[in-house]
Parts: C-alpha cells; sequence; structure tokens
C-alpha cells in the first residue's frame, strides 16, 4: 500500500469517527428534549386534571346551590299555599262573623221594635184602663170604680199612674162610706208616694175621711200636714179654709 493510499484510509476513517460522534451527540441532545417535552406535557397535563377537579368540584357547589335553591322555592311555594288557604279560611271566617253579626243586629231591632211596639200599645192599654176607671168615679159608679181601680192596680203594679188611682180609689170608698177601705188607699198614696202632686190631696181626702168618722183631732193634725208639707198646693188652701171654718 502507498503511502497516499494509507494517508486517504487515514482521513476516511478520520472522517468516519467524526461524523459518528456528531450523531451520538444530536441524539442525546434530542432524547434530552423529548423527556423535557414529557414532563411539560405530565405537568401540563396535571395542571389541567386540577384545574378540572377543580372546575367538577365548583360544579358540584353550584348543583348543590341550585338543589337548595330549588328546594327552597318549593318550601316557598308551599307555605304561599299554605297562606293563602289561611287567608281564605280567615276571610271566610270574618264574612261569617259579619253575616252573624248583621243576623244579630237585625233580630235585635227585631225584638227591640216588637217590645217598643208592646210598650206602647201597654201604654195605650193603661192610660185607656185608667181613664175608664176615673170616669166610672166622676159618674158615681163606686162599686164599679173601685173595682176597675184595684183592676188597674193589679196590672200596672209600676205605672206611674198608679199614686193618682190609689187617689180616687181611696176617694171611691169615701162615697161609698167605706172609710177603712178609703183610709188604706189615701195612706197608700202619703206613704209611698210622697212627692206625687197627688199626695196632698191624699192627706186632704185622709181629713175628710177622718172627720166623717167624727175624728176632729185626727182631722185638724192631717190639714196642718197639709199645710207644712205642701204650702204650695190647692190642697193648702182648702186645709185653710177648713181650719178656719167654725165647728
Amino acid at each position: 500500500m502507498t503511502h497516499f493510499k494509507k494517508s486517504l484510509i487515514a482521513l476516511a476513517l478520520l472522517a468516519w469517527s467524526a461524523h459518528s460522534q456528531a450523531g451520538l451527540f444530536d441524539d442525546n441532545v434530542a432524547r434530552q428534549q423529548v423527556i423535557d417535552l414529557t414532563n411539560k406535557v405530565q405537568t401540563l397535563q396535571q395542571q389541567n386534571q386540577m384545574r378540572i377537579d377543580q372546575l367538577e368540584a365548583g360544579n358540584k357547589q353550584i348543583l348543590n346551590l341550585v338543589r337548595q335553591i330549588e328546594l327552597q322555592k318549593d318550601e316557598l311555594a308551599k307555605l304561599n299555599g299554605q297562606n293563602e288557604v289561611l287567608q281564605f279560611n280567615l276571610n271566610e271566617a270574618i264574612q261569617r262573623q259579619k253575616d252573624l253579626y248583621i243576623d244579630l243586629d237585625n233580630r235585635l231591632r227585631a225584638i227591640e221594635q216588637g217590645k217598643a211596639e208592646i210598650k206602647a200599645g201597654q201604654q195605650a192599654n193603661e192610660q185607656g184602663s185608667f181613664d175608664a176607671a176615673v170616669a166610672l168615679v166622676q159618674a158615681k159608679k163606686f162599686k164599679e170604680a173601685s173595682a176597675a181601680l184595684n183592676k188597674f192596680a193589679t196590672e200596672f203594679p209600676k205605672s206611674d199612674k198608679l199614686p193618682a188611682a190609689q187617689y180616687w180609689l181611696g176617694t171611691s170608698y169615701a162615697m161609698s162610706k167605706d172609710y177603712k177601705s178609703a183610709t188604706t188607699a189615701f195612706k197608700n198614696v202619703v206613704e209611698n208616694a210622697p212627692t206625687d202632686p197627688k199626695a196632698a190631696d191624699a192627706l186632704l181626702g185622709l181629713a175628710s175621711v177622718a172627720a166623717a168618722m167624727n175624728d176632729k183631732k185626727t182631722s185638724r193634725n192631717y190639714l196642718i200636714t197639709i199645710i207644712e208639707q205642701y204650702p204650695q198646693s190647692d190642697a193648702a188652701v182648702r186645709a185653710k179654709k177648713a181650719l178656719m171654718a167654725p165647728n
């Protein structure tokens, strides 16, 4: 082998060795790049997975919140329904109370009106009975008058005309010469209705009855009582005249 050939062979071997070393270096770099890229991908995947997990957790919370809101809506709807029922029942109860009040008020008005009509009828009947009895006295039908006046006292015991009825009853008895009954009737007026306008006249009746029974002292005392207790009455004028009259 010539020297030239040896040199060519040596150069070729050197070039191949350099090329082999350069290829080996490029493979290492590429491998490292792949490793780095893989690591980055894994890191990104992990980050993405974390984000996905966070989103899923957030979605679960949102879903739970939505469920709670829906439940609250349902509860609110139920409460609204119950409130509507309660309001309806309350309105019904109020209306029933109003109807009952109106009905009761109408009934009370009817009762009061009936009472007023009855009272008016009683008053008319009372006045008619009184007038009829007094008319009998004035007609000198003393027996019938006494019966009518006693009936009046029985039928109308709370009448404001009762003192006058008792006075006329005493007068009727006195005119019938039933002095005992006359005294009782006149005393009923004096003792039970001393402020009635007929009280002074009843005392004058007692004085007349006592005089008719020849009890002059008692008669005089009644006359004096009239003057002292009822000085402005017509009976007092008549009492004074009676006292001044000769025995």
